[in-house]
């Protein structure tokens, strides 16, 4: 009886190793990677004409460039930001992203320049660049919360005379947007706006012009 107990031991253990021999199998995969053409961030007037620049996607060596998926759409004949996002798939169905914003701006807005150092009302009473870029309405902004710390550089647009905003972009501290944005001309300028990241509360945010 201990001989075939014995015996069954063993044959289980054979089959059990053989079993996990053949699973031991692996692949090797090449993730996709994106490059835009042209710039990330533009802006055009209301009622002008915005040109795709299109996108490079890359397996490795391979050129998969027509597969590339397109969300999103541009709609020149209202003022505000839109994203477009480049989806590319492997061909074992691996994504990798990108983003593109295009600003759409009336033409009031576009002959603002709303550049210049500002400072928070509250908190911290953090200070902002909002430097000026080569597109009207579209501004770089490193301190969008007015934090202590002023090194998270974003895509801020000021569609409208009084509406400025900020799309949901990569940052230095994750995934970083800036909503019902409003710009006050009068007296001494100033913005506030509502920043949507895990590192900020919910109150809005107002920063004055010095």
């Amino acid at each position: 009886m201990k001989k075939i107990l014995l015996i069954a031991i063993i044959a289980v253990f054979a089959f059990s190793s053989c079993k996990k021999d053949t699973l031991g199998v692996s692949t090797v995969t090449t993730y996709p990677t994106l490059k835009l053409k042209g710039d990330v961030a533009s802006t055009i007037t209301v009622g002008g004409s915005y040109s795709e620049s299109g996108v490079v996607a890359m397996e490795g060596t391979k050129d998969i460039s027509s597969g590339v998926k397109v969300t999103g759409t541009v709609n020149a004949a209202v003022p505000g930001v839109y994203t477009l996002t480049y989806i590319a798939t492997n061909k074992d169905g691996f994504q990798a992203s990108t983003r593109r914003y295009v600003g759409v701006v009336t033409s009031a807005a576009a002959e603002m320049d709303i550049s210049g150092t500002y400072k928070r009302n509250a908190g911290v009473f953090g200070v902002v660049t909002v430097a000026k870029t080569k597109y009207p309405g579209l501004y770089i902004n490193n301190n969008p919360g007015g934090a202590a710390v002023n090194n998270i550089f974003i895509y801020m647009f000021q569609t409208d005379v009084n509406v400025v905003s900020a799309p949901s972009q990569d940052s230095s501290v994750g995934e970083f947007a800036c909503t019902g944005g409003v710009y006050r001309n009068s007296g001494t300028p100033s913005f506030s706006w509502v920043c949507i990241n895990s590192g900020y509360g919910t109150a809005a945010r107002t920063f004055i012009k010095q």
